[in-house]
Order: C-alpha cells, then sequence, then structure tokens
C-alpha cells in the first residue's frame, strides 16, 4: 500500500502570503521599502524558481532561508563595491573652483598652525579645551575631574579660545 499524495502546493498563492513578511523583514534591514521590495522579489523569484517541496512548512522554511541569505549577499555586495551617493548641482558647480592640492596645502597649514598653539597652552588649558570642545563634556563635569572650580574652567576655556582665534586672525592676515 501506498501512502496518500500531499497535496499540491500552490505556489502562487504561497508567494503571495509569504509576500508581505518578506517585505517587512527586509524594511526593517534596510529602512528603505524600494530595496525591501526589490529583495523579497529576488527571493520570492528564486525560491519559486526552485520550488520542490513537500509542505508549506518547507517551502515557508526555505524561503526565509533563502531571504536571509539574500540579505548577506546584499551586505556583502555593499561592503565590497561601496554605495553610490547621487551627486547634487551645488556639488558639482564647485568643481575647478580650487584645485584639490591647494585645498589640501591649506588644511595641512591651518592644521599645522592649530597644532602648535595647541602646544603652546598650559596642559590644564588644552585638557579643558579638549574635554568641552571635542568630548561635549559639561564644564561643571570638567571642573570636578580636575579638582578646579567651575570659573577656573570657563576662565581655561576662555583662554584657549582666545589663543586660537588670535593665530587664526594672524594666519589669515598672512
Amino acid at each position: 500500500m501506498t501512502a496518500p499524495a500531499a497535496p499540491a502546493i500552490d505556489n502562487p498563492d504561497l508567494a503571495a502570503q509569504m509576500r508581505p513578511a518578506l517585505v517587512r523583514y527586509f524594511q526593517r534591514k534596510t529602512g528603505n521599502a524600494a530595496e525591501a521590495e526589490d529583495l523579497a522579489q529576488d527571493v520570492l523569484v528564486k525560491a519559486l524558481g526552485h520550488a520542490d517541496w513537500e509542505s508549506s512548512e518547507e517551502a515557508k522554511g526555505y524561503i526565509f532561508r533563502a531571504a536571509m541569505n539574500r540579505w548577506h549577499d546584499y551586505l556583502r555586495r555593499r561592503r565590497s563595491h561601496g554605495t553610490s551617493v547621487p551627486l547634487d548641482a551645488a556639488a558639482e558647480s564647485e568643481w575647478g573652483v580650487e584645485s584639490p592640492p591647494e585645498r589640501v596645502l591649506v588644511a595641512r597649514e591651518e592644521l599645522h598652525r592649530v597644532a602648535q598653539v595647541l602646544d603652546s597652552l598650559s596642559d590644564r588649558t588644552r585638557t579643558v579645551l579638549m574635554l568641552i570642545r571635542f568630548e561635549h563634556m559639561k564644564a561643571a563635569t570638567v571642573a570636578e575631574m580636575l579638582g578646579i572650580s567651575v570659573s577656573a574652567v570657563h576662565k581655561h576655556l576662555a583662554n584657549a579660545v582666545a589663543a586660537l582665534a588670535a593665530d587664526r586672525e594672524g594666519g589669515d592676515r598672512q
């Protein structure tokens, strides 16, 4: 005696059932509705092309495994190929205004001057500047860390900013 034949799986209906869940899955992963639609479509087309399932549970398992694999392929491709960034008219109009080597040279000179000014500051003044301006800490927190008053923190910060501004003004005249 042979086992009764399993009911045939209606692949188009299964795809219609699975599509919303796949789109939600990819939407959560990408944050982009159009990308999510494309990825879900890729998975369903590939899965239905290899449809030879015994049950709908087997089909769903296969489709979700295919979705996870497709996501990993997508990430791998983005890492190796990078992402494209659309150009805007403003960026395009700036091309050629100043040659990149000149920009690099000017930026290096400015950084060198800033480094010299920072080196000329006292350790405490430099530390206050770094903690407040670069680490975005509150003056009270810095004062507590360094064991000084909040007004001393403000004094050190003012001295550092004044030294940088003086160098900037002197550098602009050169």
